[in-house]
Order: C-alpha cells, then structure tokens, then sequence
C-alpha cells in the first residue's frame, strides 16, 4: 500500500465515556473508538459509521485519522461487534510509525477449483483463513491469494509454498498447512439391532448455558 493510499477518515474527541454515551452515538450514525500507543494517552474519539465500514470492507488495515486538523497513521487493532454479529459498534485504533514493521493478520484468498474435487467425496480444507504477517505499515496487503488448482486427493499447500509480496513475512510455521484435498468416506449405516437399542434407551441430556447478557463497554486502550 503505497503511503498516498492511504484513506483517510474525519474524527472528533469523545469527552463522555460510558455505554450510555457510546449508545447515542451510535444512533447519530457515528462509531466511537479509541486511539492508542507511542507512549502517548488514549485519545476517544467518534467516526462515521459508514465511512469507516467502506474503509473495513475494502479490507484495508491503515487509516489516517484527522482529529482538530491533525493526522496521523493509525492501525486497525481489533473491531467491536453487537451480540449479533452484523454490525460494528465499536473499533481499537493504534498509532504507528510507517517505517516501522508491524504484525496484523490478513485474510487469505482461495482461487482456482483443485483438480482432486473431480473425485467422488473430495472436499477441500483449510485450516486457515488468515494469515499473521509481519511487514511495514505501508507494504500491508489486503490480501494473500492462495493457488488451489493444482492441488491433487491427499495434496496440501503449507505457509512456505505461498507466494507473498516483497518485504512480508508470515509468523507461522513454513510447514503450517494452509489448505488440502482430502476424500471423506461414508460411515455405514447402523445395523437395525443397534438402531433399536438406541431408541430405546433414555433421551440424551441437553447440555448447555443460557445466553449471557450484552454489556456494552468501550474497549480500554492495550498498554
């Protein structure tokens, strides 16, 4: 990503902290959130909420924030979701240098239709679906596509077999496995006898737990 790239989003400092505040700017179409690192003190602020999705979904991990007239490169740290999980209610920002190297986790892009799927019961596994990667501020992708066409039954693709751009360098293992095509065999069908005896035991116990209740906070800023 070349530093004029960059897109750029229009902030405002938060002087009331709190759920009940973040909810209500929330309803005025804004996303609170907070700025932190470099030894500097955590600065809450708010965005428009749309304007920071389309930033999101164009998969892009640097952002200049300009707050009272000043800019600076921040990086996307981690997003808040409501108990749904279809709606940003709150983002982590940090601060950085952009010639410094920085860790983020990118998602990775599988194209092509591996030619071991023309088998009967092949299915095609990966494990992963980023990848923690290590490269300057300014070099982060939006993605690393990952080549599935050439792969065979019982074939697989690990970390060093991918194809990153200059100056990236994957965290994980090189023999991490990434993607593989595997076949499945069919389980056979229980025999009646066993069949019966299932059904004429007890009612299997239900296990689990009630669903916790959503209490809205903003993040505190990673020390």
């Amino acid at each position: 990503m070349a530093t004029n790239t960059i897109p750029s989003v229009q902030a405002e400092k938060r002087d009331r902290l709190g759920s009940r505040y973040a909810a209500r700017q929330r309803k005025l179409g804004r996303l609170p959130g907070v700025i932190y690192g470099h030894q500097k003190d955590p600065l809450h602020v708010s965005m428009d909420r749309e304007e920071v999705v389309h930033i999101l979904h164009a998969r892009a991990h640097l952002m200049e924030v300009v707050v009272d007239a000043k800019s600076e490169p921040c990086l996307v740290k981690s997003v808040q979701w409501d108990h749904l999980g279809s709606k940003i209610i709150h983002i982590d920002l940090a601060r950085v240098d952009l010639t410094e190297r920085v860790r983020v986790h990118v998602d990775l892009e599988f194209t092509g239709e591996a030619i071991g799927l023309k088998q009967a019961g092949a299915i095609l596994e990966h494990p992963l679906n980023s990848l923690e990667i290590e490269c300057l501020a300014t070099q982060i992708p939006q993605s690393v596509i990952v080549d599935v066409h050439n792969l065979d039954v019982d074939q697989f693709l690990t970390v060093k077999e991918l194809v990153l751009p200059e100056g990236v360098k994957a965290i994980a293992g090189p023999d991490t496995i990434v993607v593989a095509v595997h076949v499945v065999s069919e389980e056979p069908e229980p025999t009646a006898a066993v069949a019966e005896g299932a059904t004429a035991g007890t009612e299997p116990e239900v296990i689990g737990r009630p669903a916790k209740e959503e209490g809205e906070e903003d993040a505190k800023p990673k020390k």
